[in-house]
């Protein structure tokens, strides 16, 4: 698959678009970007009225948009051979549908039901008991707990310790009309995405594009002041499980959008070369018994906040995570070999090919690169351009051992 293949735009009306076509595949798929989840909570009016919506407010949204006062959209994708799904995160809502016939007009069903939410109070009252029992099942798995237990002890006050669900509490706050104001501060065009790839009618798409109508707010999202120093440097709960699990959090100094990308790239370096499989750290942890395989890694930033995350599970977290912390702290004194550093920059490009090999990897590459206002060509320049100096900088100004936090499941 070629990258360069790419069309990207914006309509008058403030909608981007980035548009993939791609022949030789029986898939096609498009997506609508909402860049508003469940952060986004708090909002000042055009008078400076402070307006807080419940947590869970986003969910509860994109549950509710499939429903239309004409009947289910997830029912008529289903006629139309079509499968459709959204979800939320912190700082994104998303719907879209995969198809291999009727690409219009499917196309043309998913723009029309987000732009036109039905929020009535019986099916208010309906949805929230599903959203009360999603809860309810997330309550039961250990590395949903482990997650937020480890965000909760990296953030007091930042919206990124919320569950994206909420809790049957708040949830039980959300009303019709909350959905109704909420919807009209976060789903405006400028804060919206269309991405579809596969063989698409590029002309047709474009016209479709062009006749989603302006939304606009006079609100504007606001997110309360962080401290820069951890809640919390330890938490630990008990599910019964044969073996704990565990995730690490470094948190870091919030990044300005317009470094983002280069940041994020900078920081998956440093994640790769401190715990990766080739590194001292996860060689010994293997060693001594420690780990059975490498951590899972990533790297979370957004409006407000940046931080680092490893996972993983093993008989010593506590041992474990220590380690981590002194390894952290001789690679800031010791730095990187060029030889370990060019083996990571390979494996990232790796990586960002087998992304772009099928229609549906490029389409969720964009809804995550389009929050940094990328495409996968910047990414691979990124990649490319990327200089040790500024990975080593990257881990000894973002990265701190003090602000290192530890979360156990047991």
């Amino acid at each position: 698959m070629r990258i360069e293949k790419t069309e990207q735009g914006k309509t008058k009306n403030g909608l981007r678009y980035y548009l993939f076509p791609r022949t030789g595949f029986g898939e096609q798929i498009a997506a609508v970007l909402v860049q508003r989840g469940a952060n986004h909570l708090f909002w000042k009016g055009r008078d400076g009225e402070k307006i807080c919506f419940p947590q869970g407010t986003a969910h509860f949204i994109e549950h509710k948009l499939f429903q239309q006062e004409w009947g289910d959209a997830f029912a008529r994708f289903t006629q139309n051979g079509a499968s459709a799904n959204a979800f939320t995160d912190g700082d994104r809502t998303v719907y879209y549908f995969t198809c291999s016939d009727k690409f219009t007009e499917n196309l043309r069903l998913l723009l029309d039901f987000v732009q036109k939410p039905y929020f009535t109070k019986e099916d208010t009252e309906r949805e929230r008991d599903i959203i009360v029992s999603e809860i309810t099942m997330y309550e039961d798995d250990p590395m949903w707990v482990g997650h937020y237990q480890m965000l909760e002890c990296m953030y007091g006050k930042h919206p990124i310790r919320n569950r994206i669900a909420g809790t049957a509490e708040t949830v039980a706050e959300i009303t019709e009309e909350t959905l109704q104001r909420a919807y009209a501060c976060y789903y405006t065009t400028d804060e919206m995405a269309l991405v579809c790839a596969g063989d698409i009618p590029l002309g047709e798409v474009r016209r479709m594009a062009e006749h989603v109508a302006r939304r606009e707010t006079a609100a504007r999202v606001y997110f309360p002041t962080e401290d820069a120093e951890i809640a919390e440097k330890y938490r630990a709960c008990e599910m019964r499980l044969s073996v704990p699990q565990f995730q690490i959090g470094c948190k870091l100094p919030p990044l300005p959008k317009q470094d983002w990308l280069k940041k994020r790239m900078a920081a998956g370096f440093c994640m790769e070369l401190l715990a990766g499989e080739s590194s001292v750290f996860f060689q010994k942890a293997y060693e001594w018994d420690w780990l059975d395989e490498a951590l899972g890694s990533a790297f979370f930033c957004g409006e407000g906040y940046a931080f680092a995350a490893f996972s993983g599970s093993g008989t010593h977290p506590e041992e474990t995570a220590d380690f981590l912390g002194r390894e952290l702290e001789r690679l800031q004194r010791e730095g990187f070999s060029q030889e370990d550093f060019q083996r990571i920059r390979k494996k990232h490009l790796g990586q960002l090919l087998r992304q772009l090999d099928t229609p549906q990897k490029l389409c969720f590459g964009q809804l995550a690169w389009a929050r940094m206002d990328a495409t996968a060509i910047d990414l691979l320049t990124c990649i490319k351009t990327m200089r040790q100096e500024e990975a080593e900088k990257m881990l000894k100004e973002g990265f701190s051992k003090e602000n290192m936090v530890l979360s156990v499941v047991r």
